[in-house]
């Protein structure tokens, strides 16, 4: 069974208007039939990327496969 990856997050940073930074340079490959779980403190991206990931939002740079 091969586990290639379903999404990829390639370099993603997120800076909002404001200049708040949220995400920078980050790297994510998640494969077939795996879960996964965003953990961390609040504010530190968590539903940023998962906005990113659901279209619901652009990033700054970078891009998602």
């Amino acid at each position: 069974m091969s586990h290639h990856p379903v999404i990829t997050l390639n370099q993603i940073s997120k800076v909002y208007t404001n200049g708040t930074v949220t995400l920078q340079d980050l790297n994510l490959a998640i494969p077939e039939s795996q879960f996964v779980s965003l953990v961390g403190p609040s504010g530190c991206g968590k539903s940023t990327v998962l906005r990113l990931i659901a279209g619901l939002g652009r990033t700054s740079s970078g891009s998602i496969d």
